[in-house]
């Protein structure tokens, strides 16, 4: 039975309105090219960090209430949860792309009925065809030295805001500026403070994602990155949880001040967030190719963390006026993100050494799994062992090349591919193999970064020191541990790059 429509206009002549054709399944070898927009990532992580953020206090009312055995303040979180559960699946469900395609056919139809109304008309007789798709898009970001200006720029206007801030014109002043307010600068701060805390809190986080991405050179798939940021956001729930609610239960009620602070600060953080970040590592243990894969997905699940992080801290600090905010920004900027992500990437290259060691992804495969193979990464890697022999092979072929123009017109047909990928030159620094050792430096180095910090600013209060003394020196230890942990996530990212396996 047809499925045409018939319709009758005013006229009581009838037409005959043609369904739209079905979806069929879509060629395996469909490849398609999209407009180029680097700049859609962090709109993407903007509208992700929003929801989780309010979900993880709307989330924390229903722990309340569960302890407190309080039902309204359950049912409260309960409800105030739900919507943004239901906004966070809706942004990170698989998206789909609708494809129409009409090619020349003498045995086809010049007009062809769409979905969603309306139809395509063709000066030729073209067959219809339509058909879903995954969309597969590959991951884009700015360009590494733009984020880091932009990044600067920020800094620079905070700085330009603090200033003003701590400066008062008075009307009378020397300036001769009449129109110049005495509180312009609290003004100013009213006016892009939250600007500034949206642009502080994310930009810092995209800046190290787009430099990690350039570095190591693995073209990724836009949802495998997204839904890795998403698990590193993930991770800070029950570690907010453990840090707010088991960690001080877990103190002596006659413990010091001191003890407490530094066994929350220097032990039961870098701990529980550490151990977290690493199970959600593992989360995507399936889908790990080897070491250089493992330390990509941990350094964007630690990206997430801070992200987290960053959100809450950098708002916070707005209370501290523009100065602080500022001094927050660069702290955490080229501090505190690259830590997390450095961390969770030694724990992540762990986990890729085993996937290799124990050959793991060959033995998932054999339970009719999904193959996992180099057309996942449009380059050679060299990590990948399990699946380098294809490459190799493709590579040994010594089929010949062609160089085209924008014409796609043949320029020279003398390229072709008659030797290996030369080694890489080792360089940089190398993380441990082995999960237990791995973990255990990262938990090491987030624990030397909170208790030295700590320490900094207790220790020269204690010995009752001038207080601008002891901020000068909180600021001293703290630049050398920024510059300590932006030397060694540099030399991470090398090694990461430059290693390689001889089997």
């Amino acid at each position: 039975m047809s499925k045409d429509k018939i319709v009758m206009d005013s006229s009581k002549r009838k037409f005959r309105i043609p369904s739209p054709n079905n979806l069929i399944k879509p060629p395996d070898d469909i490849q398609f090219g999209r407009k180029s927009k680097p700049w859609r990532i962090y709109f993407a992580m903007l509208k992700s960090v929003l929801p989780v953020f309010f979900l993880l206090y709307s989330s924390l009312f229903i722990i309340l209430g569960l302890i407190n055995l309080d039902p309204i303040v359950t049912l409260t979180g309960g409800i105030c949860s739900l919507p943004l559960i239901i906004i966070i699946i809706r942004l990170h469900r698989p998206k789909l792309i609708h494809v129409k395609i009409a090619t020349p056919n003498e045995n086809g139809g010049f007009i062809h009925p769409l979905p969603n109304g309306g139809s395509l008309q063709t000066n030729v007789k073209t067959e219809f065809k339509r058909f879903l798709i995954r969309d597969d898009s590959i991951l884009e970001m700015p360009p590494s030295k733009q984020l880091w200006l932009i990044f600067s720029l920020v800094l620079l206007v905070g700085i330009i805001l603090s200033l003003l801030f701590l400066t008062n014109y008075p009307q009378d002043s020397d300036l001769n500026i009449e129109y110049l307010p005495s509180n312009i600068g609290i003004i100013l701060f009213i006016i892009i403070a939250i600007p500034l805390w949206i642009i502080g809190f994310s930009l810092p986080v995209l800046t190290w994602w787009g430099t990690s991405t350039q570095l190591l050179g693995i073209t990724t798939r836009k949802r495998d990155a997204e839904s890795w940021l998403l698990a590193g956001m993930v991770a800070a729930f029950p570690a907010f949880l453990f840090n707010s609610f088991i960690a001080p239960l877990m103190l002596p009620d006659s413990a010091s001040i001191l003890v407490k602070d530094l066994a929350l600060l220097a032990f039961f953080a870098p701990l529980c967030e550490e151990l977290f970040k690493g199970i959600a590592v593992a989360f995507f243990l399936p889908s790990i190719k080897g070491p250089k894969h493992g330390f990509q997905i941990g350094f964007t699940i630690g990206l997430g963390f801070a992200l987290i992080e960053n959100f809450q801290y950098i708002g916070l600090s707005l209370i501290g006026g523009p100065l602080q905010i500022t001094m927050t920004i660069l702290i955490r900027g080229i501090g505190s993100i690259p830590g997390h992500a450095v961390w969770t990437a030694i724990t992540g290259t762990a986990i890729g050494w085993f996937v290799i060691d124990s050959n793991y992804v060959n033995k998932y495969n054999n339970k009719g799994k999904k193959e996992f193979n180099d057309a996942d990464y449009s380059i050679f890697d060299p990590l990948d062992v399990g699946n380098s022999g294809k490459s190799l092979n493709k590579l040994n072929e010594k089929k010949p090349w062609s160089l085209l123009d924008k014409n796609s017109e043949v320029i020279n047909n003398q390229i072709s591919v008659d030797k290996l990928p030369k080694k890489y030159v080792k360089s940089g620094f190398y993380s441990p193999k082995s999960i237990i050792n791995a973990l255990i430096l990262s938990i090491l180095g987030h624990s030397f970064w909170n208790g030295s910090s700590y320490f900094s600013f207790y220790l020269p209060d204690e010995r009752n020191l001038d207080p601008n003394m002891v901020i000068f020196i909180s600021f001293v230890w703290t630049s050398i541990l920024i510059v300590t942990m932006l030397y060694t996530t540099i030399q991470l990212l090398r090694g990461i790059r430059s290693l390689d396996i001889e089997k």
